[in-house]
Order: C-alpha cells, then sequence, then structure tokens
C-alpha cells in the first residue's frame, strides 16, 4: 500500500520538462526512469540487510524498464525536439 501511495505521489510530480508534452510514451518512460533513479538514491541508506536487498531489487526493475522504453522513446520521436530535449536529461544515465 505504501508503495503504491509512493508511486502516486511520484507520477503527480513529474519534472516540469515532463509537463511539457501530452505524449504518454514520455510520460510512461519520466515516471520509471524517476523511480529508477529514486530507489538507486535510497541504496545504501538506513535499513537492513532485507531492505537493502529489496530496494536493489525495485532499482533493477525500474532501470531496465526505463532502459528499455528509452530506447524506444528515442527511437520512435528522433524527429520530435520537444522529447529530444527531455530524453536528453535521461541520456547519459539510459543510453547505452
Amino acid at each position: 500500500m505504501k508503495y503504491a501511495l509512493f508511486v502516486l505521489i511520484c507520477l503527480a510530480t513529474l519534472p516540469a520538462t515532463a509537463g511539457n508534452t501530452s505524449n504518454p510514451d514520455v510520460k510512461k518512460f519520466v515516471a520509471a526512469a524517476d523511480l529508477c533513479e529514486h530507489f538507486l538514491g535510497e541504496i545504501g541508506g538506513p535499513g537492513s540487510a532485507k531492505e537493502q536487498k529489496q530496494l536493489v531489487n525495485k532499482a533493477n526493475r525500474y532501470c531496465d524498464i526505463a532502459k528499455r522504453q528509452f530506447k524506444k522513446v528515442d527511437a520512435k520521436y528522433k524527429a520530435d525536439k520537444d522529447v529530444q530535449a527531455i530524453l536528453e536529461d535521461y541520456r547519459d544515465e539510459l543510453d547505452d
């Protein structure tokens, strides 16, 4: 339940650049990428070994999703300047 609430809060507070487009592909990507970054930031913080393992699993899950979506959105919207501007914020971390 608390994770569902967290996800809803993350989606409601997407970065300002995500609001510049009504593109659902981009919004979905940004949500996954932001969750990836969040969980990566939580790793190594306070918590038991079990909680740290859960954070690593969640980070891996959302980062894998974000990487796959990044590739798809980048290829699909190669000519769209607005989408490319949004992707640029994530390119260094997610582009292989």
